[in-house]
């Protein structure tokens, strides 16, 4: 029990110091990181030798950087460059078109739109997106962000074609059809509730919030979204975990939009604010190309195209900082590799398909250029900030605190399915990632799980859903959510918001896992 009080510091102090103190991210994350690496050389069991250290530390930063920062400089490159052309404007007169109603374009934006980016990309891209479009619309920097990293939760279950679900189908030999299902069903309830949650908040940006959040023509349109969501558990059992948030998501978004048409009645202002200039469907198109293009290129590099995902394999390198050393410098022996997918990451279908989508619409190579080189300057802070919080995560497991964390979650025997979906969300907040959470976290599910096939697969599901709402609270993600609508400084602010959502959130998974697990023997 000690170690796993010890191991939890570094994280407490983090927490402290960027909501409690105020600091900076940045300040944080490597505040943070050099508390773990002074207690890995103080604590008997963990002292993981220098070489460790900083091997761990590199690791951290190329991992930061493929393919957490390369997705964020790649999205976020489509988005300035629709600025710059004036593209964005063409997608706020459509988006307007259907309806003025914020509660609408935050249901259809963040949650549909949302959902369906991180189904295919992921990595921070489903808040940096939608969010900063949003902002454009007339949301308020603050208001758009929180919406976003509220949204982004279940989608990320099955996020990046489903690679944290499949990832650990691969690694423990587990059922493919019934994890996708477990995982799925355990998210149905916070997939019903979360849409009313987000109409709550967007209301809040209608004249402050005056008028009933739940009036003029909304419930049609959240019983849309409900709907397509409710697909998922069909499309898991069906086809496992690689399309159950992408197609869900889409039919979610195409009902929501329909039912907003149908039942939501504009005023005469809200009529007037719609009228705008005609979008031809030239302009539409050239408006959305990139998103087109984006979904075509990465569904076709995906693992759902079996013959050009395996052609694409051989771009795939591994780099070892260990230096083959991982025996000796690391305490958990862990893969010290990372694996840099020049293509098959999301990184690279989303540059191509804002590159070609720029040639489509005319747009200089010279501008493209500029644009970019913009886009990097002033999102490479937050990348800083990333490449912190992912060495933190790195030192951490590498020094065995991430195990001693986990040991002390196991010790809680019977009443472990009530806390499998909080060691996701802290291995979500602490790394950032729903697939890195269930990397570092999977193992421990599993062998508590025992010989018990199915209970593995709940906890594993149970692991993944808690992840997912640890999204709201990861520091990359709240960092990813400040940097796109200008917000740099705020995320202590964020955290304190978010962080109420996301302890309810595990506590609902954690009593449907128990009732599972009771099920399952």
């Amino acid at each position: 029990m000690g170690l796993f009080l010890i191991g939890l510091v570094p994280i407490v102090v983090f927490l402290i110091l960027l909501t409690f103190l105020k600091k900076s991210a940045m300040f944080s994350a490597y505040a943070s990181l050099a508390v773990a690496i002074i207690l890995n050389f103080i604590v008997p069991g963990w002292q993981m030798p220098v070489q460790g250290v900083i091997a761990s530390i590199i690791e951290g930063f190329a991992t930061a950087w493929m393919p957490i920062g390369f997705v964020v400089f790649a999205a976020l490159f489509a988005y300035d460059l629709s600025v710059k052309t004036g593209r964005i404007e063409t997608i706020k007169s459509m988006l307007g078109s259907i309806s003025s109603d914020k509660r609408a374009q935050a249901l259809i934006l963040a949650w549909g739109f949302g959902g369906f980016i991180e189904g295919i990309a992921g990595y921070g891209t489903a808040v940096a997106i939608p969010a900063a479009i949003m902002v454009s619309l007339g949301f308020s920097p603050l208001g758009a962000a929180l919406i976003c990293l509220i949204a982004n939760s279940t989608p990320t279950a099955f996020g990046t074609v489903g690679l944290p679900v499949t990832t650990m189908i691969s690694n423990f030999k587990l059922d493919a059809g019934t994890t996708a299902f477990f995982t799925s069903l355990l998210l149905l309830l916070l997939t019903c509730i979360i849409p009313f949650i987000l109409v709550i908040m967007a209301n809040k940006e209608i004249d402050g919030g005056k008028n009933a959040a739940f009036g003029r023509g909304i419930m049609p349109v959240i019983i849309a979204s409900v709907i397509g969501y409710l697909t998922q558990p069909f499309i898991a059992k069906a086809m496992g975990a690689e399309l159950p948030t992408i197609l869900s998501s889409l039919f979610a978004m195409i009902l929501m939009i329909v039912a907003t048409k149908i039942f939501i009645k504009e005023d005469k202002q809200g009529q007037s604010a719609n009228k705008g200039q005609a979008v031809t469907g030239k302009d539409a198109f050239l408006a959305w190309i990139p998103y087109i293009l984006m979904i075509i290129l990465i569904i076709g590099t995906s693992p759902v195209v079996e013959a050009v995902h395996k052609a694409l394999e051989p771009t795939t390198t591994h780099f070892n900082f260990a230096l083959g050393h991982e025996a000796a410098w690391f305490k958990d022996k862990g893969d010290p590799n990372v694996i840099f997918k020049w293509i098959l990451a999301p990184a690279a279908p989303l540059f191509a398909a804002t590159v070609i989508a720029g040639f489509i619409q005319g747009v200089k190579p010279g501008v493209m250029v500029e644009t970019l080189k913009e886009t990097i300057l002033s999102k490479l802070p937050s990348v800083v900030v990333i490449m912190g919080i992912v060495a933190l995560s790195v030192v951490m497991k590498h020094s065995g605190m991430i195990d001693s964390i986990a040991k002390g979650f196991a010790a809680t025997g019977k009443f472990f399915p009530v806390i499998s979906p909080f060691l996701g969300t802290i291995g979500t907040f602490v790394t950032g990632s729903d697939l890195a959470s269930n990397l570092l976290f999977g193992g421990v599910q599993v062998n508590i799980a025992g010989a018990n096939e199915a209970l593995k697969s709940l906890y594993i599901a149970a692991g993944t859903g808690g992840a997912t709402g640890g999204k709201m609270i990861s520091p990359q993600n709240i960092a990813i959510a400040a940097s796109t609508v200008g917000l740099m400084g705020k995320e202590g602010d964020m955290l304190k918001f978010t962080v109420k959502y996301s302890i309810a959130y595990a506590a609902i998974l954690g009593i449907l896992t128990f009732i599972g697990a009771g099920m399952l023997g």
